[in-house]
């Protein structure tokens, strides 16, 4: 007799928003996890970085309005706003296992390994279950390079009681350009090192950059066609060498190349379990190559953007499925993204790229000549939309300080697939982007 129903390895949004309806179902639920509770996004992702870019987002919107009205300056004290962050988030990994545990859930600490198909050890303890769920994330990609052990990740930074006057970020994806926004605000020198010849691959590239040059602006000096090849301790500094030439000295190194799946010490070879470098191989139903053994969130080798929100969805998917209450495949809706830098850059649907090559229309709209945003003196906000044959909003790309806004508010739009009338029945707040969606579909005809 297996010792739990659903036995779930990780205890991230992948994993817990699948075990907590689960038991409450009346199945037997065990949660695996080698470290803090919650995962990545409550712990080393999404919640501390939304909390140290609050008064960020305030200080550049305060910013807009020097010379039309304000006229004191903001200064952010970095020691105090981090003491805060862990005051708020350092109880939350508690609590939640303190809720799994009220509900029923068998919290172990420890790391993972198969056995087999249908029984892992965790700290030399066997544990079997009818069904397994791999929800064990991705982390930061490391560098084999001379003076590797110099370098820090987002997670170190997230962590830092004071921030060093000088950083130096590797990589120019969504993580490395979201700290170095918070990084020169406050107050730091940053330098950025990238490989390519730009910046946020995954997003609109005219928007990437107008970014790229709003950072320069507030002092972020880039350094493209870059590839890091060593790090050397000098005294109290650090020295960074490219394979260039190029060195710089600085106090702080964060490696911010990108990340992978955490796969290394599950022994799924022993399992069955097929994975490669982007994660783990499943079929629609999130099912692995072996019978029995699930998997969700980053871990997965999947085209969806790898963002909370995503797993949550997945999560529900299998504890629909798992009850019997969801028999198909899962179908992924329109996912919205966005990079939290300043100003912020989100999308949702079909790309500009992508409409482009394949003849979809595409509608470009200066925001900022619309009264709202100039009123706020958002001059570069920027948005485009894009429509299928049936004049069906598909697809949006949003640069704004407001980009959050904006692409949540098009969000239900796209995905239930409204059409101009449909919209025309939605009396929202005003003022708000939301009350100009109608004259935009209108004049998309």
């Amino acid at each position: 007799m297996s010792n739990f129903d659903v036995l779930f390895i990780g205890s991230g949004q992948g994993a817990w928003n699948a075990a907590m309806p689960l038991t409450m179902a009346g199945q037997k639920v065990a949660i695996v996890e080698r470290n803090k509770i919650a995962g990545v996004c409550t712990n080393y992702g999404c919640n501390p970085k939304i909390i140290l870019d609050g008064p960020i987002k305030v200080m550049e919107d305060a910013q807009a309005y020097h010379g039309i009205g304000m006229t004191s300056e903001m200064k952010i004290n970095w020691s105090e706003l981090m003491a805060h962050k862990n005051k708020v988030l350092d109880a939350l990994p508690v609590m939640l296992e303190e809720n799994f545990k009220k509900a029923g859930i068998e919290v172990i600490k420890g790391e993972a390994s198969f056995v087999n198909e249908k029984t892992v050890s965790v700290n030399g303890q066997q544990y079997t279950a009818d069904k397994i769920v791999i929800a064990s994330g991705q982390r930061p990609t490391p560098l084999d390079i001379p003076g590797k052990e110099y370098l820090k990740t987002s997670n170190e930074f997230l962590y830092l009681e004071d921030l060093p006057d000088h950083i130096v970020f590797v990589g120019a994806g969504y993580v490395s350009m979201e700290l170095a926004s918070i990084a020169v605000k406050v107050g730091a020198t940053v330098h950025v090192i990238q490989s390519s010849d730009h910046i946020l691959n995954e997003f609109h590239q005219p928007y990437a950059q107008k970014l790229l040059k709003k950072m320069q602006q507030d002092g972020i000096q880039f350094h493209f066609s870059e590839k890091l090849s060593k790090v050397e301790q000098q005294g109290e500094q650090l020295q960074i060498t490219t394979e260039n030439g190029l060195t710089l000295t600085t106090q702080l190194v964060i490696n911010a190349t990108g990340r992978v799946p955490n796969v290394e010490n599950l022994n799924l070879e022993a399992a069955g379990v097929e994975y490669n470098s982007k994660g783990i191989v499943v079929d629609e139903y999130l099912q692995t190559t072996q019978k029995g053994i699930y998997a969700s969130g980053d871990i997965l080798d999947k085209k969806q953007p790898r963002l909370t929100p995503t797993a949550v969805f997945e999560a529900k998917y299998l504890a629909a499925s798992f009850l019997g209450a969801q028999t198909q495949g899962i179908e992924y809706p329109p996912i919205a993204t966005i990079a939290f830098t300043v100003p912020r850059i989100a999308q949702i649907g079909i790309t500009v790229e992508e409409a482009e090559s394949t003849g979809l229309t595409v509608k470009p709209i200066d925001l900022g000549k619309q009264w709202d945003f100039a009123g706020r003196n958002e001059t570069e906000a920027h948005l485009t939309l894009i429509y299928d044959q049936e004049q069906k909003l598909v697809g949006a790309s949003a640069y704004s300080q407001e980009a959050l806004e904006i692409i949540n508010s098009l969000t239900p739009v796209i995905t239930l697939g409204l059409t101009s009338k449909d919209v025309d029945k939605l009396i929202y707040a005003f003022p708000s982007f939301e009350t100009m969606i109608p004259r935009y579909m209108q004049e998309a005809k």
